[in-house]
């Protein structure tokens, strides 16, 4: 072995270090092998955690996109539940005429029309008719009218003076959107 100047002084730290050498290289490789495997350990742990970060991540969002259209749906089942179907429409005009009564609205005629819709999944029904009256019973009937309806929708309003009576005639169309198109009975011959 090689001894180093310190320790030739004296024979009791030469037999010392020579003693310890085998210790201080087994000291020394231990260190170097707990090097070693604290890198073969903590890098693929670093690409697990990594890895496994990202993942929460990505479940995290799908989460929240799957609460979002949860709740989207919950929003189109109770507009779905509010829209009526073609045979309520229809009565609708009734209502909208009472409606038009109690605010001393005069409404000679309605008329409606059923339109399909391209993805066939609901239609859209129209009324159109005229509002005769003082301005303030018109405009109180249509702010009732879009408050007791909210899925009915003014499409066009358009307004002119009166030429019977003093006041004012508004001609209104309101459509709404209605679960099913109704079906045409097929006629049949008289035997």
């Amino acid at each position: 072995m090689i001894s180093l100047k310190v320790f030739q002084q004296s024979k009791t730290t030469l037999l010392i270090s020579q003693h310890l050498m085998p210790l201080f290289i087994v000291a020394s490789l231990s260190v170097l092998s707990s090097i070693g495997m604290f890198g073969l350990m903590f890098y693929p742990a670093q690409d697990r955690y990594t890895n496994t970060t990202a993942l929460f991540q990505a479940a995290q969002q799908a989460q929240a996109q799957t609460q979002v259209a949860q709740h989207t749906q919950e929003i189109i089942s109770t507009t779905w539940a509010a829209l009526s179907d073609y045979r309520e429409f229809t009565d609708l005009s009734l209502d909208i005429a009472d409606l038009a009564k109690r605010n001393h609205v005069s409404i000679p005629g309605m008329g409606y029309d059923f339109k399909p819709l391209p993805h066939k999944l609901a239609a859209k029904g129209t009324f159109a008719f005229e509002a005769q009256g003082n301005y303030e019973a018109i405009r109180k009937f249509i702010y009732e009218l879009e408050k007791r309806w909210p899925y009915l929708f003014i499409e066009k309003l358009s307004v002119e003076r009166s030429k019977k009576k003093n006041g004012v005639l508004f001609r209104i169309t309101v459509s709404t959107f209605l679960k099913e198109y109704p079906q045409i009975l097929k006629k049949t011959k008289a035997l």
